[in-house]
């Protein structure tokens, strides 16, 4: 087939899947079919990790008095060689593992060190929006499911195109996808996020693992069942694989929370380019993330003010309309400072936005 014809054919194919939001809001029942070589080499490297650590925390203390200054900085140093080979282990395995990075780096808050010591938080605090992501090149058959792009990036964007442009590096970067700012042909600038192209299969070898395991805990330790923390994962990833998904549960949540604006603002969904592995919103300016004070205050706002919007937004969701967003890491919940008038202009008078991102996940 020739270029032209391919393209021809792929124009075709992302209008088709642009016209049935209805097939694409199902749940797919499984994830594709599993390659067990390829998750039984994922995980031997994260136990070769694993035992690597753990034998460094044996030998480092092995002869040092607990509680005393020499314990307590050994400790320390094998803290942040722990933590570091973590974050090696997330960055070269994706995926999973960037998601399990995100959850220990967000279950800090209230318990201080004496839940995940800081050493590690620090390491994997990064993989909420600066994971390791994909080159532009590698995430267009993606993109091409649901936009027409003619042969870009061989040529340029046209006016044929649903894009005028999209950024080559992504803004953010997390466990399932990468976010890249683009315009439409309209001028409108939007937020572009892409699913990893290969990611359902690593997820699929990976729990294919985790159940054999899970399934040989049990019968070693007498009846001990791990199998529904793995099935419960692997179901909430189901559903966050599915972009549809996560639209219709982002539109739900600005039309329950539309009362609170201009004070909370969810972004709008543009479905008409967007897909079960592409979601397009609209994109918004000056975010700052709620975990950080000094930014907060530099933008003009009140820390405490922020606090108590943040508290109050989800104490509503959990309170008053029985769903929530189970995803609040520092990636996902910025503030923005908007002035009397709502405009996210320089001015004397700030008060903060809460903008919420990433809507795939949500407990009833």
């Amino acid at each position: 087939m020739s270029s032209s014809a391919h393209d021809l054919t792929s124009e075709r194919a992302a209008k088709v899947r642009r016209l049935a939001p209805a097939a694409e809001d199902e749940v797919p029942a499984t994830l594709p079919a599993p390659d067990l070589m390829l998750g039984m080499s994922r995980s031997m490297v994260t136990m070769m990790q694993f035992n690597e650590q753990k034998q460094d925390y044996i030998t480092s203390l092995a002869d040092l008095e607990e509680h005393s200054a020499d314990y307590e900085a050994a400790l320390h140093c094998c803290h942040c060689r722990g933590a570091e080979r973590c974050a090696n282990v997330a960055r070269l395995q994706g995926g999973l593992y960037v998601k399990a990075a995100q959850f220990l780096a967000s279950i800090r808050g209230g318990t201080g060190d004496r839940g995940i010591p800081k050493p590690y938080i620090d390491a994997l605090s990064t993989f909420t929006d600066n994971a390791p992501h994909k080159t532009i090149d590698e995430v267009r058959p993606v993109l091409k499911e649901c936009m027409r792009l003619g042969s870009w990036p061989q040529q340029p964007l046209d006016e044929a195109c649903d894009l005028r442009h999209i950024a080559p590096e992504p803004i953010a970067s997390g466990s399932l996808a990468q976010v890249h700012v683009a315009e439409l042909q309209d001028g409108s600038k939007v937020a572009v996020k892409v699913q990893y192209p290969n990611l359902q299969t690593e997820m699929a070898s990976d729990f294919a693992v985790f159940r054999t395991m899970g399934a040989q805990i049990k019968q070693m330790a007498a009846g001990y069942d791990v199998m529904w923390l793995v099935e419960d994962f692997e179901r909430n990833m189901i559903r966050e694989l599915n972009f549809c998904l996560e639209a219709t549960s982002g539109e739900e949540t600005a039309r329950q929370l539309a009362h609170l604006a201009p004070s909370v603002h969810v972004p709008k969904v543009l479905r008409r380019f967007s897909s079960s592995r592409v979601l397009v919103t609209e994109y918004c300016e000056g975010l700052i993330k709620a975990t950080d004070p000094v930014a907060l205050q530099a933008a003009g706002l009140d820390v405490q003010e922020c606090a108590e919007l943040v508290c109050n937004t989800f104490a509503e969701m959990i309170f008053f309309h029985g769903r929530v967003h189970a995803d609040p890491h520092a990636g996902n919940i910025y503030l923005r400072a908007i002035d009397a008038n709502d405009r996210h202009e320089p001015g004397l008078l700030r008060r903060p936005q809460l903008v919420i991102l990433d809507h795939g996940l949500y407990h009833d």
